[in-house]
């Protein structure tokens, strides 16, 4: 029962369900105070941990009995036909492996991509993945790989102002505002008042390469950069190689595969050669008044290799870096231990750069989540 109900959790998360950890713990716990073979108070219990919105809620009771329906299949499978000389115990074996792989199949699909999926999506398989690097991930690894991302955008919580605002909970006493409120009403107080610091959401500027040197990351950085698209209320998102584009009304308007595939089809020289200095040059003219402060950080993915003049990597670089909180480089090659950055266009860009960083995989991206809430220190790496 219990590795059934860490399966029929799984298979709620394949309908949207946000399903972690403690919420199958709670489910499991939960079989503690329910009689057994009392179906409809199994169903109930499940439906009050696992179904949160009024619309999982509304479907929880067609995904129950669909799920218990065709496990109650797998587990009634039977071999028809036994080639002679089988035991009735290797043939009960062999029953319980072609059901448990049907079950898998309806899990996750009848489709190929489907079942490869179904195979990774454990935690330990995620654990893996968090490591590997993103050029050598196949497209299902990438698509869980995305909701990792997600994930990885969405705990970056807002930073927190210093300047208060009137709240309703009754957590933090306004002590001055209380005692301006009440010496206006006469001597006695009359009232309380509270307060809560105001939300202070991060502001974020992706510039992301796409020239032909970084043709194998380029997807997965648009991934990346789709996550936190939709993470924040605040963040302009371009891409570069021979020009600037910026994208960011594409990747709010569009589900992700179509805006892939309009950025794709928009943009000339796609995978071609880069001019990250000039392309920078053009964002600090065209978009740096306007979106860039002392409270926005910018992040640029790339690999540094620069077809352009070095003169107009670093005056653009040193204009971004006056204007900005900080500058973040990610880098999909410095993720290797023997890497140095020794082409032109990335020791030019290094003096003006507040933090320099691997973006090759999961795991070298969630070393940045920290970073984003300090301020400038100087360069690091």
């Amino acid at each position: 029962m219990s590795a059934n109900i860490v399966q029929f959790c799984r298979y709620l998360r394949t309908k949207d369900y946000r399903i972690g950890p403690e919420e199958e713990a709670d489910a499991l716990r939960s079989l503690a105070f329910i009689p057994i073979g009392d179906q409809e108070t199994f169903r109930l219990a499940l439906k009050s941990l696992l179904a949160r919105s009024k619309m999982q809620q509304e479907q929880f009771d067609a995904h129950f009995d669909r799920y218990w329906k065709e496990m109650e299949k797998a587990v009634d499978a039977k071999i028809e036909e036994k080639p002679d000389g089988w035991s009735n115990r290797t043939a009960n074996k062999k029953s319980k492996q072609e059901s448990f792989q049907a079950l898998k199949s309806w899990l996750y699909g009848e489709g190929k991509e489907d079942k490869e999926e179904g195979a990774i999506a454990s935690y330990s398989a995620k654990e893996v993945l968090t490591k590997k690097d993103f050029s050598a991930m196949t497209d299902d690894e990438l698509r869980l790989v995305m909701r990792l991302l997600q994930q990885i955008a969405r705990s970056i919580v807002r930073k927190k102002s210093r300047l208060p605002k009137p709240s309703k909970l009754k957590k933090q006493l306004d002590l001055k505002r209380t005692m301006r409120y009440n010496l206006r009403r006469g001597s006695s107080i009359q009232r309380f008042l509270f307060s809560e610091k105001k939300d202070k959401k991060l502001k974020l500027v992706l510039l992301c390469d796409v020239s032909k040197s970084m043709d194998l990351y380029s997807r997965f950085l648009i991934h990346f950069i789709y996550a936190f698209q939709n993470a924040y209320d605040r963040i302009d998102t371009f891409v570069f190689s021979t020009a600037l584009h910026q994208v960011s009304e594409i990747l709010k308007e569009y589900e992700f595969t179509r805006a892939f595939e309009i950025i794709s089809e928009r943009i000339p020289h796609w995978s071609g050669g880069t001019k990250i200095g000039q392309c920078i040059a053009d964002f600090t003219a065209g978009y740096a008044h306007g979106l860039l402060d002392k409270k926005t950080i910018v992040l640029i993915l790339s690999d540094g290799w620069d077809t352009g003049e070095p003169d107009i990597l670093a005056e653009s670089m040193q204009q971004l870096q006056k204007a900005a909180s900080r500058v973040i480089w990610l880098n999909p090659l410095a993720g290797s231990p023997d890497y140095q950055a020794e082409v032109t266009g990335m020791k030019t860009a290094l003096p003006f750069i507040d933090v320099f960083a691997a973006a090759h995989n999961v795991e070298s991206l969630r070393k940045i989540v920290p970073l984003l809430r300090k301020g400038r220190s100087g360069p690091s790496s």
